[in-house]
């Protein structure tokens, strides 16, 4: 008698993968023709090189092609980029932006062509809405001018835009892209295990700023790129609202995380039982990615708490409907140490 008459062993394989968001891929927004490239250029495309833009018709005299070299000249860098194409018949920029992404919303960050400055308040105002995140090169004069209140980092400000960071520094003639620079040397590292200040960009010159205008440019929250003890670092490191980049990003990750883990959990499971079991399947997996950012250093660990309802205490109409309600946790960011104050006597 064969042994599998005697023990059946069936295996249904729980791999059904569920897309994740990724966080280290930048878009490369500008203008041009749909025949830039050797074949019909829609809305999106990806690169992996700089020579694969120069394979697919890019010059290197173009705006794409020397933001992505500001991009991948950083080390480590970035596995690909994305550009996208904002078409000159768009209505708006956010119109050219909900275009890109229904053809590929693969990417996470916004860099965009300093030829469309004039859509950089419309690319922030679409990045809050879609929970993307843009860094915003501004030449403004007015920007490191305390009594000015009209510049694209006040007016970011105002907006208390959470998703978009503004680095200023003056236009230099050989154009080095601080904005897609700073991108480029965040985006290669996990959320949480790094800050976006103090940072040294490869390929850009420091801008020039006084104790005047590094005052103006604090109060609008805007950030800058200059000398200081003869390094080249970025300073400060928020988005327009005031927020540090990497707790809007941090908890970008946390979220995104949650909703495939928990998603996952629907359609590998062929059920996921309405009981104590289930509802303690569900908070099992809020709590191990809430873990996980702490191991990545979004949260702190101790911190953390999940609580979910029990079964007899759940609304009858939210057990009909299949909804799982109150599924509510706590944590502290970890933060970074940024600036310090040490006091100390020597004495004879």
């Amino acid at each position: 008698m064969a042994l599998n008459n005697i023990v059946t062993v069936n295996i249904t394989r729980q791999t059904t993968s569920v897309a994740v968001a990724s966080f280290n891929v930048p878009l490369i927004l500008s203008t041009f023709a749909t025949s830039k490239t050797t074949t019909t250029f829609t809305r999106a495309r990806s690169y992996g090189s700089l020579a694969e833009l120069v394979a697919d018709g890019w010059a290197t005299t173009d705006a794409v092609y020397k933001i992505a070299q500001a991009i991948f000249l950083q080390n480590p860098c970035v596995s690909r980029v994305v550009v996208g194409r904002a078409d000159s018949g768009d209505a708006t920029v956010a119109a050219s932006l909900t275009a890109i992404f229904n053809e590929d919303h693969s990417w996470y960050g916004v860099v965009v062509d300093q030829a469309m400055s004039a859509n950089f308040a419309g690319v922030a105002a679409w990045v809050e809405t879609a929970r993307r995140f843009a860094v915003l090169w501004t030449t403004d004069a007015n920007t490191p001018d305390g009594t000015k209140s009209t510049d694209l980092a006040s007016t970011l400000k105002t907006a208390n835009y959470d998703r978009s960071a503004v680095i200023y520094r003056e236009a230099f003639t050989d154009v080095d892209y601080p904005d897609a620079a700073w991108m480029g040397e965040g985006f290669p590292f996990e959320p949480g295990s790094s800050t976006w200040a103090y940072k040294t960009l490869k390929g850009v010159k420091p801008g020039t700023v006084t104790d005047a205008t590094e005052t103006a440019l604090k109060n609008k929250n805007c950030n800058y790129y200059t000398e200081v003890g003869g390094v080249n670092i970025t300073q400060e490191g928020k988005v327009a609202s005031g927020e540090w980049i990497d707790i809007i990003i941090g908890t970008d990750w946390i979220e995104a995380r949650i909703r495939e883990e928990v998603y996952g959990a629907f359609v590998n499971n062929r059920k996921v039982p309405y009981s104590d079991v289930g509802i303690g399947m569900i908070k099992g997996l809020v709590k191990g990615v809430l873990f996980r950012a702490a191991g990545m250093g979004i949260l702190q660990e101790d911190s953390i708490e999940v609580t979910a309802p029990k079964f007899a205490d759940i609304p009858q109409a939210d057990k009909i409907a299949r909804k799982l309600p109150n599924v509510k946790f706590r944590a502290l960011y970890q933060g970074a140490i940024q600036k310090t104050e040490i006091n100390g006597n020597i004495s004879v």
